[in-house]
């Protein structure tokens, strides 16, 4: 449901899909577009998640039922199966620099202090939760075929030490602040259980959110208008997201989400063709920033030095480097190369590889625009490896393009 206010435009309504679109529809629509969507608990409903860690929420008010959860978590199922869990739990109404302060919690502690919660306000939100790593063997979910398409996880998954799969488990009136997801990759989000409300801007506003010294809104409920005086200008929509339902949001739309009733949420960031620039876009930013903090140690060190320095630093502020970049890009195409040359059939969800090989090719040559001969100076700084792991990735896109043409010749 879109709550119209004010200041909502009415070019961002956002599409209701009863049905979910076929992946040609998704990709035309909402991801070339860079454009959100909402779909109907169709689409998930046969997950063993929403069979079996929900229960009815009894005597739901009839007026207020399209923003009130019609269900809510089965405590006792969720503290069983995982309970002995470990993860961050926020506390929402402590502030800690640009986020939430945190403290580490089992998951039967704070399904302690959720349920004492039930039917009032909460303050716990055990979020950024890495469920399905954690529980591998539970098949509690399956990611939709809209959502395959997702370099970020492939490359995680096959490097075997991460991924951006995520659960959010709170209770009501808990949030997350006001942010563009990480890398500023797509994320999409399907509710279990409970009503999410968004607050949605679309991409090139940050300046209307932003004081002059760079900082932030943090919760867009309480905003200085004489610190951001230009925030009310930004356009925004807002969205009820009621149980069932999945969220798609794109690349660079900053967000804000509140929980109404006790909540559960499965979560994964993304990356693919449709928005790798916009990826390549927050690693540059990421790396101006990183090398700016540290100008005035420019002159200590040598330039190898410097620059090794700054992807450090780059890899602790914002979760990757030049090396992860590149290897990401490197691991998609290959894995697509070697599954032409063996003849395996490729996911029909995605989009037509030529297109694919394009937009690598468009930011490779963009990196190399923006940085020059540091880029070839990092990638050769460690005997060549990194600089014939780009050759490789530049070979095997060139090799890509002559087989898929001859197989559709």
């Amino acid at each position: 449901m879109t709550e119209k206010i004010s200041n909502v435009d009415d070019d961002l309504h956002i599409p209701y899909y009863e049905v979910p679109p076929t992946y040609e529809e998704f990709l035309e629509n909402h991801l070339i577009p860079n454009k959100p969507c909402i779909i109907g608990p169709a689409f998930i409903d046969n997950w063993k998640a929403r069979k079996e860690w929900i229960v009815p929420v009894d005597n739901l008010d009839e007026v207020a039922e399209n923003i009130r959860p019609k269900y809510k978590p089965n405590y006792q199922y969720m503290r069983k199966h995982f309970g002995s869990a470990e993860s961050q739990v926020a506390k929402c109404n402590q502030r800690h620099f640009t986020d939430q302060w945190r403290e580490s919690m089992s998951f039967e502690q704070f399904a302690d202090l959720w349920e004492a919660d039930d039917g009032k306000e909460s303050l716990w939100y055990f979020k950024d939760f890495h469920m399905m790593r954690t529980f591998p063997d539970d098949k509690f979910y399956k990611v939709p075929n809209l959502f395959e398409d997702d370099w970020l996880n492939e490359y995680w998954l096959q490097k075997g030490d991460d991924d951006y799969r995520f659960s959010y488990i709170g209770g009501h009136t808990t949030f997350t602040p006001l942010h563009a997801d990480v890398h500023r990759s797509h994320s999409w989000s399907s509710n279990i259980c409970g009503v999410k409300k968004w607050t949605m801007f679309p991409p090139n506003q940050e300046e209307c959110y932003k004081d002059k010294y760079g900082n932030q809104v943090y919760d867009v409920r309480h905003v200085d208008p004489d610190q951001f005086p230009r925030f009310n200008e930004a356009r925004r929509v807002v969205i009820y997201q009621r149980d069932g339902e999945t969220m798609f949001i794109p690349s660079d739309w900053f967000h804000q989400v509140e929980n109404i009733g006790a909540a559960i949420s499965l979560n994964h960031n993304w990356i693919n063709a449709n928005n790798i620039m916009h990826t390549y876009r927050s690693l540059k930013k990421d790396y101006d920033d990183c090398r700016k903090s540290i100008e005035d140690i420019q002159e200590s060190v040598d330039e190898a030095e410097f620059l090794q320095e700054c992807q450090k630093l780059l890899l602790m502020h914002a979760g990757w480097n030049w090396r992860t970049f590149l290897s990401m890009l490197s691991c998609v195409v290959k894995n697509r190369y070697n599954a032409l040359v063996v003849g395996k059939e490729l996911s029909k969800n995605q989009p037509d590889l030529t297109y694919q090989m394009d937009k690598i090719e468009e930011v490779l040559d963009k990196w190399f625009e923006d940085e020059g001969g540091d880029l070839v100076k990092y990638f050769k700084a460690e005997d060549d490896v990194l600089y014939d792991e780009y050759q490789d990735l530049k070979r095997n896109i060139t090799k890509i393009r002559e087989l898929h043409a001859l197989n559709h010749s």
